[in-house]
């Protein structure tokens, strides 16, 4: 008879309360201990009703990755540090993005967004603008769509028209015209 084995969650996180009541498991396998005192007052959706909690069971998993986890709990834990996401890859900050609107965590969703028009817009949105207006529209970031409408004024309009909403598709129509 062979065993399965599970490895045992690291513990190597620096969203780690020693009294929690709640533990959280990465899609890598890395434990996160937190309060859901913390999770009910800085989320608004954790955790989100497509995940199945077991009452006996304390132990959420998740689909995201232990990194990231990290930066989506440090803005559960606002005494913790932010981790900067100036230098993040856009591959990299888009999962985050996702991860922060689907668990509405409300300010690392601002901070996303921002990131997303900031100065390094050019290499992000340059890098794959389609992306990031399709993320603007699931989730209806109105100054990011029109951040990315002067972006991509050139990009021809069968490249977008799939993607944008009939009202924005509308305004982005006259614009041009």
């Amino acid at each position: 008879i062979v065993q399965a084995t599970h490895p045992t969650p690291l513990l190597q996180t620096t969203v780690n309360a020693p009294n929690a009541d709640v533990l959280i498991h990465s899609s890598d396998n890395v434990q996160f201990r937190l309060h859901k005192q913390n999770l009910a007052s800085h989320t608004g959706a954790f955790p989100p009703a497509d995940i199945p909690v077991d009452p006996h069971d304390p132990i959420v998993r998740l689909t995201e990755s232990a990194a990231t986890l990290e930066i989506l709990f440090q803005y559960v834990y606002p005494e913790h540090e932010y981790t900067s996401l100036h230098d993040m890859d856009f591959d990299s900050l888009m999962v985050l993005a996702e991860a922060a609107e689907k668990y509405e965590v409300g300010e690392l969703m601002d901070v996303c967004e921002v990131e997303l028009m900031g100065e390094n817009v050019q290499w992000r949105a340059g890098d794959s603008p389609v992306e990031t207006l399709k993320f603007a529209v699931k989730y209806d970031k109105t100054r990011l769509i029109d951040h990315l409408m002067r972006r991509l004024y050139k990009k021809p309009l069968s490249e977008v028209s799939d993607i944008l909403p009939d009202h924005i598709y509308r305004s982005w129509v006259s614009r041009r015209c």
